[in-house]
């Protein structure tokens, strides 16, 4: 239990929340198309004109919780709500 110092004695005090820098990458593949989302899949494709704003921009965060030897890094889509399993 932490307890702060305030103007009215000592109190609780919540511990510093861990900070964990997110990352976001746009991706292609080795053929230059663009990571979008159809059916819950995955796919990699040439979007022009309004589709282009279908593509995913991944994001990823280092892995400090869950075998980070060999998860280094967790992957995620839809502004990092979704997880790349």
């Amino acid at each position: 239990l932490l307890l702060c110092a305030g103007a009215e004695g000592f109190s609780p005090c919540q511990a510093p929340a861990l900070q964990t820098k997110v990352f976001q990458y746009r991706l292609w593949d080795v053929n230059q198309k663009s990571l979008y989302l159809r059916d819950d899949q995955l796919l990699a494709g040439h979007l022009q004109g309004a589709n282009a704003a279908l593509e995913e921009k991944v994001f990823w965060v280092p892995n400090r919780a869950f075998e980070p030897s060999r998860l280094p890094v967790i992957l995620g889509i839809r502004n990092g709500t979704r997880c790349l399993a």
